[in-house]
């Protein structure tokens, strides 16, 4: 490969990065107002509901964010492991 080629390659990444990233965002503002929205049509205002909710946008965030990262290291490496 050439420099310029690495270079694009790079780019490449580093802009599905961004968008991976981006959509991660919106799907943790959405899942987070709907399940703010529940608990507030349900009138519970418990602290656990509140938690919860907090734990669950967390834990989605995160799958999703290590989802991404696999992805991109095995789409960085692909040559390598074929």
């Amino acid at each position: 490969m050439t420099k310029n080629t690495v270079h694009f390659e790079a780019r490449r990444c580093y802009r599905q990065l961004q968008l991976a990233l981006a959509s991660l965002a919106v799907v943790l503002a959405v899942t987070v107002h709907s399940r703010w929205t529940r608990i507030r049509a349900s009138r519970d205002r418990g602290s656990e509901s509140v938690e919860k909710a907090v734990l669950v946008a967390i834990g989605l965030a995160v799958a999703i964010g290590l989802a991404v990262a696999i992805r991109a290291v095995v789409q960085k490496y692909q040559n390598q492991i074929q």
